[in-house]
């Protein structure tokens, strides 16, 4: 069906005519034509190459031109209006002409009716509209094709920048382990090595903030659950992440934990990284002197985020955590933003105390996934804040979802006894890694190739390989599965990529565990103590206790 109203251009040289063809428009009673007449060939080509109409009518002797070469030049203009050509002749060689030029239709002026040309009309009108949503559809295809190419070369960049980045923070860590751990460093020069340590490691939590919001983006985000004791979370989020930075701006720091019941079925090191972020966030904006309060208490359930699965004993009730400070406050135009990735609420507050934006918002990412909430409130500029969190609670069983982690006597028998095959091409990361587990009482081989490294395997006997994922002449992953078609073999993948995949691939290449770079002694021994523990064999452990990222 066409329109009520129709824009009709007709290009017509002879008057007559003009009047002739404008009375048959006029006889096809249900639809009311815009009609503009034009008679100079140019002004034509000017007027449909504007695209202002919907269809176009055009005698085929426009003069010295014809409508034949006015429908090409059109359309090489970006001409979209439909053309039908009026010819006098019938004759077959036009008509051909006309279409292969472009044109709609062709019409036999001795012929025309009104209704054959209300006809010819419609069918143009609507061959119009179906060419235009098929390239509608080509270009919504093509851009989202660009996009999502776009979003793969940005994954693409992140996950290289976090690699290059990741490599030179390992040294700096495992350097600053070593020295820790020699008795001849000053007091004054070891507060200055635990200065180079604490920030490595923020520089590296900065790096993790941006592959989440990666993960989170393509929705690869991903929580392993177990029982977690929420309040020995807090009191290591407190203590032992922001315990120094507490200590140097001698801020009061409060801790009610008030809770009866305090588990949660989750993530543990998801749940770290929350608690971890809102308490540092209090730390980072309370001045020197101020105040930290963290309290828990327990809630009747009311409706809260969707949750993947149900934890064991499950039950109705809820844990509230509540961070307060007295330090700068937030605007309340800014509250409903400060969740926002990326977010800079306020430029000269992201100028003195630096960050991405990110933090939050991969904090409320993580708590709706645990099926909990996480609100803001402050009553303004230098009124504090108040962080608070609400997560379903679970029972303790005993025994379910929990993961110990090695003790240090576990780790120190476990020392007297591991040989391993260290393969790392980065020779500081090479040289501080294996000073130190030398130190720790492993007996190391170390390699800077795959080559080297599968040469040292056939003539020395080791316990565990410790590898690299990216080295000069293959992967650590064609490395693992060379000596596993040899022996059996346990493997630590050490890499700069932490993506879920890169996980998964070090996984099925053999590796037992993953380390995402950079990595601390204390992770790298947990993870070895894991691994050599007699009374734990692979076909024990379950794939996700068995990755660290």
């Amino acid at each position: 069906m066409i329109p009520d109203s129709i824009r009709l251009i007709l290009v017509e040289d002879d008057e007559d005519d003009m009047v002739l063809t404008t009375q048959l428009l006029r006889d096809i009673g249900m639809t009311r034509f815009d009609v503009k007449w034009v008679s100079d060939y140019h002004a034509a080509l000017e007027e449909l190459s504007a695209n202002r109409h919907d269809v176009c009518l055009a005698d085929y002797r426009l003069g010295e031109h014809n409508g034949v070469d006015l429908a090409k030049e059109a359309i090489a203009h970006g001409c979209r209006v439909p053309i039908i050509l009026l010819t006098g002749q019938g004759d077959h060689e036009i008509d051909l002409a006309a279409m292969n030029a472009g044109a709609a239709d062709f019409l036999n002026k001795g012929q025309i009716t009104s209704s054959m040309l209300e006809r010819s009309i419609r069918y143009a009108i609507q061959h119009r509209r179906m060419e235009e949503q098929r390239i509608g559809f080509l270009r919504e295809q093509s851009a989202r094709a660009e996009a999502e190419a776009a979003n793969r070369a940005k994954d693409q960049f992140l996950a290289i920048l976090s690699h290059e980045l990741r490599t030179p923070l390992t040294a700096v860590l495992m350097s600053a382990s070593a020295l820790e751990l020699e008795k001849s460093v000053p007091a004054k020069s070891r507060e200055l090595v635990q200065i180079i340590k604490r920030n490595a490691e923020l520089e590296a939590r900065l790096i993790d903030d941006l592959l989440d919001v990666t993960r989170i983006a393509r929705g690869k985000l991903e929580i392993r659950r177990e029982i977690v004791d929420l309040h020995s979370q807090i009191q290591d989020a407190v203590h032992l992440s922001c315990g120094a930075e507490i200590a140097a701006k001698g801020i009061r720091v409060q801790v009610k934990l008030q809770a009866q019941e305090y588990h949660v079925w989750g993530d543990a090191a998801r749940l770290q990284q929350v608690l971890w972020n809102l308490i540092r966030n209090a730390v980072k904006f309370t001045p020197e002197g101020g105040e930290i309060e963290v309290t828990t208490s327990n809630h009747v359930s009311r409706p809260l985020g969707q949750v993947d699965s149900l934890g064991p004993g499950q039950n109705a009730q809820t844990i509230l955590v509540e961070v307060r400070d007295t330090g700068i406050g937030i605007e309340p135009e800014a509250l409903p933003r400060i969740f926002n990735a990326f977010e800079q609420v306020d430029r000269n507050i992201t100028r003195q105390f630096g960050g991405l934006g990110l933090g939050l918002a991969i904090g409320r990412k993580l708590v709706q996934m645990h099926g909990g909430q996480i609100s803001a409130q402050s009553a303004g500029r230098n009124q504090g804040s108040t962080f608070s969190i609400e997560l379903p609670v679970t029972v303790n069983i005993a025994g379910v979802g929990h993961t110990d982690h090695p003790t240090d006597s576990a780790i120190a028998h476990a020392s007297k006894d591991v040989s391993i095959l260290l393969v790392e091409d980065h020779p500081d990361t090479a040289r501080a890694m294996s000073k130190i587990l030398r130190k720790r009482g492993y007996h190391v081989h170390s390699a800077p190739s795959m080559a080297q490294a599968l040469h040292i395997a056939d003539t020395t006997e080791f316990d565990l390989l410790i590898s690299d994922i990216g080295l000069p002449d293959g992967s650590g992953l064609e490395l693992m599965r060379a000596l596993r078609s040899k022996r059996p073999v346990r493997g630590i993948a050490l890499s700069g990529f932490g993506m879920e995949e890169d996980v998964s691939r070090s996984r099925a290449a053999g590796f037992t565990e993953h380390l995402t770079k950079p990595v601390d002694i204390k992770h790298l021994e947990d993870a070895i103590a894991r691994v050599t523990q007699p009374a734990q064999s692979d076909e024990s452990r379950t794939p996700d206790s068995a990755i660290s990222t």
